[in-house]
């Protein structure tokens, strides 16, 4: 069963971490077998949304922006599954902002009484391009990116560990000003794998994205109380993403389709591969 971590206790796991000379990283888990291997890998914290659980059903990550499913509910489903198998990991889980049917404070409090340790914005309209008209409309339904800041201070305020997934400078100051733990610079979708975006910035692009979202952050908390991670676009494997990492000041990454979907499918299909490869004998009693 999962532990529960206090803002200030997962705080302070965190900062040894990088003390230890390691990043932070946080790793989608679309189930209980993913959150297993990831734990065992010695990742920092697991994320639950539901993106995690559309890859696991063999769909692309944006299935999470469409009507397939009421988030929460979706969250509250399979987050028992995760949470059994994992023991010391801590677990953040996803939130839909634009359900005005969620009771915050009773969502929230549910989660966290079964091990969920914190939250974050996702799904988010943040994906949507920010001059297109129907983020716009979005904005001027009260469906927008606001509500989701409104929403991460909520859960700030109950206690909670927060992480704040933002696209432009504007977002990464209303997520720090929300005083979340994590600012999760977003610079798209990832790429890689069999349905990974193929639109994406190069890494020069993304490293100046990353930058220019963490010096947003920086004015309005300028003491340093938040961590600054990156994620998505080009950065689909170690080596991509160190390359964003050595030239900012993000000091964690958060992993979702790089984690739990682009290093399985060559493993499967490789493996499938060398099983019928493999030299059979056709007895003659055998009729074919």
């Amino acid at each position: 069963m999962a532990k529960k971590y206090s803002r200030d206790d997962l705080n302070i796991r965190l900062r040894q971490t990088l003390k230890d000379g390691k990043p932070i990283i946080i790793g989608g888990a679309g189930d209980g077998f993913t959150a297993k291997l990831e734990e065992k890998g010695g990742i920092d914290i697991i994320g639950i949304y539901n993106s995690g659980r559309f890859r696991h059903f063999g769909a692309g990550s944006l299935s999470g922006l469409m009507p397939l499913g009421r988030n929460q509910d979706m969250v509250m489903d399979y987050a028992a599954e995760v949470l059994s198998m994992v023991n010391q990991t801590p677990i953040i889980a996803g939130f839909c902002a634009q359900d005005s049917r969620t009771l915050w404070e009773y969502w929230f409090n549910t989660l966290a009484s079964m091990g969920v340790s914190g939250f974050m914005n996702f799904p988010t309209v943040g994906l949507i391009d920010a001059g297109s008209h129907y983020r716009k409309n979005l904005e001027e339904s009260g469906l927008g990116y606001n509500k989701e800041v409104e929403v991460l201070k909520i859960a700030h305020d109950l206690g909670f560990f927060t992480i704040g997934y933002c696209f432009t400078p504007a977002e990464a100051k209303m997520v720090a000003e929300a005083k979340v733990d994590i600012v999760a610079c977003h610079v798209g979708l990832t790429s890689g794998g069999l349905i990974g975006a193929e639109s994406v910035m190069t890494l020069d692009e993304s490293v100046r994205v990353t930058g220019e979202l963490i010096a947003a952050a920086k004015e309005v908390r300028p003491a340093g109380d938040f961590l600054a991670i990156t994620h998505g676009g080009p950065m689909e494997d170690p080596d991509s993403t160190a390359y964003v990492m050595e030239r900012t000041e993000a000091v964690g990454y958060l992993g979702a389709s790089s984690i739990e979907r682009t290093p399985v499918e060559p493993a499967v299909v490789k493996v499938c591969q060398d099983f019928k490869n493999m030299p059979v004998n056709i007895p003659d009693w055998l009729k074919l």
